[in-house]
């Protein structure tokens, strides 16, 4: 039988492992435990860490928000966050997560692992940098690079936005800082983003798949039956961009993300960091595009969303 060509190979699927480190909790416990599991998996990823205040407290506002405490309820996130990381920024004063552990940056990059910005304030970003003035939005992401730079000796070169929430204002001031490869939004493919009309120097690598706590206890899906669902949303042939959290995936859902990992690995699929993916994609040209907002199943609230992504019908 003659092999059909146009078939995707395993060797084509590639899948980044984007961790976003929220909290200090998720910092400390949550990134030695993806290290280890990494570390006996053979595979790199790369890692976002909220460099200042963790006010994970504050975050208790949403819960007037339609679908958000449904997805707490469902995900379970008091038992994955910790009751005192819940206290940060009401009853308890938010300590600088980066300063937790700054051993933890130099390991991460010891072991070859990518480790990029995640912001300043998480909440504050998350819930309110759609709407602020462009001189608030370069404070905060000044203040985090100029904390990544005094831990690392390096200045950051890659950034990943708290919940998906980039407009192209942030997106100027991250070129404006040297940033060269972002994942703020979701989408399909990558693509160049637009800002005042023009095409910034920023290789943009969507979040192409769904989150563990988005798809927890809808369609059926449990703990039991995750690793499997997800494995299959990876698309043959194409790039994928998985984003998991220190705090879940690096705690009790841990078992989650190995089984994930192994059934990938049984597929032959690669798993490059997200700098090896911007690079690989820059060779070969990336399309300019826009970011629309939109919803994701099982998320409260808009996210930035690829515009051809949602023309297409694939969201």
């Amino acid at each position: 039988m003659v092999a059909n060509r146009s078939e995707p190979s395993a060797a084509d699927t590639r899948l980044v492992l984007k961790v976003d480190i929220d909290t200090k909790v998720g910092l400390l416990s949550g990134v030695p435990r993806l290290m280890d599991i990494f570390h006996k998996a053979g595979v790199k990823a790369s890692f976002y860490i909220s460099m200042g205040p963790d006010h994970s407290g504050r975050a208790l506002a949403r819960l007037v928000k339609p679908g958000f405490l449904r997805k707490q309820l469902r995900s379970d996130a008091a038992g994955a966050y910790g009751i005192t990381t819940m206290l940060y920024g009401v009853a308890l004063p938010g300590p600088i997560i980066a300063q937790a552990a700054p051993h933890l940056f130099h390991e991460l990059l010891s072991q070859g692992h990518e480790v990029g910005l995640h912001g300043w304030d998480h909440v504050f970003w998350h819930d309110r940098m759609r709407h602020l003035p462009e001189p608030r939005i370069r404070s905060h992401l000044g203040r985090a690079w100029r904390l990544y730079k005094q831990i690392t000796g390096m200045a950051p070169a890659s950034f990943a936005s708290p919940g998906w929430q980039i407009t192209p204002t942030a997106y100027q001031a991250l070129a404006d800082m040297g940033i060269s490869h972002v994942s703020c939004a979701r989408g399909r493919t990558p693509f160049r983003p637009l800002a005042g009309g023009r095409a910034l120097p920023l290789v943009e690598l969507p979040t192409t798949m769904p989150t563990l706590d988005e798809i927890l206890g809808r369609d059926g899906v449990t703990l039991d039956t995750a690793a499997a669902w997800l494995a299959d949303q990876v698309r043959p042939g194409e790039l994928n961009v998985y984003t998991l959290h220190g705090e879940v995936e690096g705690r009790a859902q841990a078992p989650v993300l190995q089984s994930l990992i192994a059934r990938l690995q049984d597929r032959g699929v690669s798993f490059p960091r997200l700098v090896d993916a911007a690079a690989q994609e820059a060779a070969k040209g990336v399309p300019v595009d826009k970011v629309v907002w939109a919803q994701a199943l099982g998320r409260a609230g808009d996210l930035a969303w690829q515009a051809s992504d949602l023309a297409g019908g694939e969201a």
